[in-house]
């Protein structure tokens, strides 16, 4: 797959809102925009902690992007599948990607771009949960799950 870990593999800060920032999703902790105004990385999550330190960063990371969707909506395109592209090593699309890494990707576009739509409008419609949920304690629950250093079960 093609190489996508320069951001993640610099990213041993703990996460942080990004408040300045015009667009409501680049404010979310794990969106970095990328220094040569080349776009925005949607994962830049450090690969650190235990598996269920990762389980429990991955969850409280979920609920922010859920607080976005219900606070803002989805874009008409759809953002998640940015987001599960940079997971897997192909956020710069059509970049060094094989004709099945290509295939793939439209695959995952096409996926989650649907459910993004679906996923914002059960949000606002029954996320109501989410209106209580403290992005600071979603945020340190993140950074603590990301900094729990035990190797996961079966890791090398």
């Amino acid at each position: 797959m093609a190489n996508n870990k320069g951001v993640i593999a610099n990213n041993k800060k703990p996460l942080k809102y990004h408040n300045r920032r015009e667009h409501p999703l680049h404010r979310l902790p794990f969106v970095h925009l990328r220094k040569n105004k080349s776009g925005a990385s949607f994962w830049a999550v450090p690969r650190t902690g235990s598996y269920q330190g990762s389980v429990e960063a991955g969850e409280a990371l979920a609920c922010m992007y859920l607080k976005h969707l219900r606070e803002h909506g989805a874009s008409p395109c759809g953002n998640l599948q940015h987001v599960v592209l940079e997971m897997c090593g192909m956020g710069s699309l059509g970049v060094h990607l094989t004709q099945e890494q290509n295939s793939l990707a439209g695959q995952i576009v096409g996926f989650f771009s649907t459910l993004d739509g679906w996923l914002a409008a059960s949000a606002k419609g029954f996320g109501r949960n989410l209106d209580t949920a403290n992005p600071s304690d979603l945020l340190a629950k993140a950074n603590a799950g990301l900094n729990l250093r035990n190797p996961a079960m079966g890791a090398k």
